[in-house]
């Protein structure tokens, strides 16, 4: 792991985090796209006080420097709940320092927590960065399975 940004904390996403979140949301989609400050604010909402899927925020010095989504799913082929990482950024300002992969450390903790038989990471392909990224973590393919018990 590279040096992590002095005074990195990870905690769940509360409301007032929006108009930060909404930034990072606008880092990663195409500047053009027209989904709307509100469309994004009903989804946000749904996030909050909801089980089946969670969103944690890395903040340094109580600034909102990057978030992560999980989804936890029952599927057949697992025979059980899986976690999948949907989102995960950091602002270009604080990439490379080792943001991401906290984000990653910590996610894998919360999926072993609550005894998920997998964890899988959603990258779109045409979202090379991110690509790289998971790669350099060591994970490759485009959905990446893995046994809990091989996650910490």
């Amino acid at each position: 792991m590279r040096i992590v940004a002095k005074g990195l904390q990870i905690r769940p996403m509360a409301e007032e985090d929006f108009h930060d979140v909404f930034r990072l949301y606008r880092q990663v989609v195409s500047r053009n796209t027209s989904d709307s400050e509100f469309d994004f604010f009903q989804i946000f909402k749904s996030f909050l006080g909801n089980t089946a899927r969670e969103a944690y925020v890395a903040t340094v010095h109580q600034r909102v420097i990057g978030l992560v989504t999980l989804y936890y799913l029952d599927v057949m082929r697992h025979c059980g709940q899986i976690a999948s990482i949907q989102e995960l950024v950091v602002t270009e300002e604080f990439q490379g320092r080792g943001v991401g992969e906290a984000l990653l450390e910590f996610v894998k903790a919360k999926v072993k927590e609550k005894n998920c038989r997998g964890l899988e990471v959603a990258a779109d392909p045409w979202q090379k960065k991110a690509k790289t990224f998971y790669e350099q973590c060591g994970w490759h393919g485009k959905i990446l399975n893995f046994n809990c018990s091989n996650l910490i």
